[in-house]
């Protein structure tokens, strides 16, 4: 039946949202038509001087405001995951990150991690003073994507780092538990071993699916939980090597969209369709296939009303200049009708 292009569904639209910062973007709904897009600037993929900013609309995206600093301390701000908490709430959690010598070349080794958390309650307009998340024996790990409200209120945000259990090197994912909007976080649930950046998703029937990135070929994993993300089905591979992270979003009849970066050719953000709550998933639909670089994807998706917005990034490896530079980064969206996607992939 052949390749299914998202771009070219009638009614989609591409734009470009920022030049020289955009990467590891995430999109949420605060209220109404607004949307609101956190994603790193300041500095390339690693970088010292990374900080946090946010892009807003009013207008489901057709225009945007100029950015807004959210955090810029003077270490590495980055890692973004954000959600919208029941009292309207936005709630971003990220990873700051100190492991830079004097040169400001990256030590890992130095682990001067910590994660923190922040809140808004306008929108996205302004922030509370970041503060630590809380949870000792994850200071040093990371938070991924999108948080994600049960119906009685619960936040779960989705945490990856070593094995907490053991102490180990083993990469694990996890999901960090609020129950007032985000303030305060718990001990976590772990979802898998040997996995790390995760998306999570509530399901119509109450249930959750995670879809994460695997530690050692970069492919993606789905998992089930079926109360409220406490224990985790095993893991089932579903697509191939070095395509990944992933981003999850409920469609009005049910349906679930995953996308996800391709780190291969064709270098790009693809996506799949699971008219079974994770259990099977469709042939591929192509959001772009124009990014020509490695050091792209992390795409995020919102729905409102009948139309899907999905942003990424892309950003170049430049010939004899040092690695991860935020000079060139591209972040662009893809605008498209739900209702033609449905129809488009009610056959298939």
């Amino acid at each position: 039946m052949g390749t299914v292009d998202v771009r070219k569904l009638q009614g989609s639209t591409e734009s470009e949202l920022c030049r020289d910062s955009g990467y590891f973007p995430v999109i949420v709904n605060p209220d109404g038509d607004q949307l609101l897009v956190v994603m790193r600037a300041g500095a390339g993929h690693v970088g010292i001087s990374g900080r946090l900013e946010a892009l807003r609309s009013q207008d489901g995206g057709r225009t945007w405001q100029p950015p807004i600093t959210i955090v810029d301390s003077d270490v590495d701000d980055r890692n973004p995951a954000v959600g919208r908490a029941l009292d309207r709430s936005v709630v971003l959690g990220y990873h700051e990150q100190a492991s830079y010598l004097e040169d400001g070349t990256w030590a890992a080794e130095l682990e001067k991690v910590r994660m923190m958390v922040t809140r808004s309650g306008d929108g996205g307009a302004t922030w509370e003073v970041p503060k630590e998340l809380g949870i000792p024996e994850m200071k040093k790990h990371s938070a991924y994507g999108r948080i994600v409200t049960l119906d009685d209120g619960t936040m779960l945000m989705p945490i990856y780092g070593s094995d907490i259990s053991s102490g180990g090197e083993a990469c694990c994912a996890y999901v960090g538990r609020s129950n007032d909007h985000g303030v305060s976080w718990q001990a976590p649930s772990l979802i898998a071993e040997d996995y790390n950046e995760t998306a999570l998703l509530v399901l119509l029937g109450g249930g959750l699916l995670a879809a994460m990135r695997s530690s050692g070929e970069g492919l993606l994993g789905v998992s089930r939980s079926f109360d409220s993300g406490m224990t985790w089905d095993n893991a089932r591979a579903v697509t191939e090597s070095r395509e990944h992270p992933a981003d999850l979003t409920l469609l009005s009849n049910g349906w679930v969209l995953m996308v996800f970066g391709v780190r291969h050719e064709p270098f790009g953000v693809q996506a799949m369709i699971s008219k079974d709550e994770g259990v099977t998933w469709s042939e591929r639909l192509v959001i772009c296939d124009d990014l020509g670089e490695s050091d792209l994807g992390y795409p995020s998706t919102v729905r409102v009303g009948d139309r899907l917005t999905t942003v990424y990034y892309s950003a170049p490896r430049i010939f004899g200049e040092p690695g991860f530079l935020g000079k060139g980064a591209v972040a662009r969206s893809l605008s498209y009708s739900e209702s033609a996607l449905i129809e488009q992939m009610a056959g298939r």
